[in-house]
Order: C-alpha cells, then structure tokens, then sequence
C-alpha cells in the first residue's frame, strides 16, 4: 500500500490542499518498505486527488481536508484519514499498527477546531 501524508517540516500539514509536498510510505503486510518526498507545489489543489492516484497512492493522511477534497479522493477510492497530527514516520507508525487517533471534526473553514487550530487558515 502506498501511503501519502500531507507533509510540513516533518509533520502532518494542517491542510491537505495548501501543503506542498506529500510524504509518500510504501508499505507492505505492515512494514515500511520505502520512503520518499512527492512535491505538489505545481499542481492546484483540486488537481491533487488525480495526482495522487496517477502516483499509485492508496490512503491520504492530512491534518485537515474540506469536503470536496474528500469526495474527490473517495470517489477515486482513496482512503482518507482527516484529523492526523505529529510527526510523520509516527503517524504512519500508528497508522499501520491501528493506532492513530484523530480528531474526527477534519477541516471545514477559518483553521479554528474544537480548540485547536488546524492551520489551513480557510480555503
């Protein structure tokens, strides 16, 4: 399975469709097999489902996502988990393992959630 986080300075973006690069996990029977930077600065945001699936990616780990990002995403059968924080070599650690926790809210405007903030600073 290939595994995207959308990625900032190590750690999961707030924002799927504002990062600029996507840590890509290639994973097997739970095992991280390979690990590599895809940048997204080129593409827009509603281009970046497509993009994804064109690079064979499976599941997408954010921080945030608005809704037309997961409608997109789950209409090209991409799994998604919205909520993500921390860095990324633990969350897809706790990812593969069943353990990531998640704020189930996602993103939906102005980056303020729940009492914290997500960082995507509205769409």
């Amino acid at each position: 399975m290939k595994i995207a986080i959308a990625t900032e300075n190590g750690f999961v973006s707030g924002h799927f469709g504002k990062c600029e690069q996507f840590t890509v996990f290639e994973t097997e029977d739970k095992l991280i097999k390979g690990k590599a930077l895809l940048d997204t600065s080129t593409h827009g945001h509603a281009l970046l489902p497509s993009f994804l699936l064109s690079n064979g990616i499976e599941a997408v780990i954010a921080g945030g996502m608005g809704e037309g990002a997961k409608q997109n995403l789950d209409s090209l059968g991409i799994r998604i988990v919205s909520g993500a924080r921390g860095n990324v070599d633990e969350v897809v650690k706790q990812f593969l393992d069943g353990t990531l926790r998640v704020n189930e809210e996602g993103c939906h405007s102005g980056g303020q959630h729940g009492g914290h903030r997500c960082n995507c600073h509205g769409h």
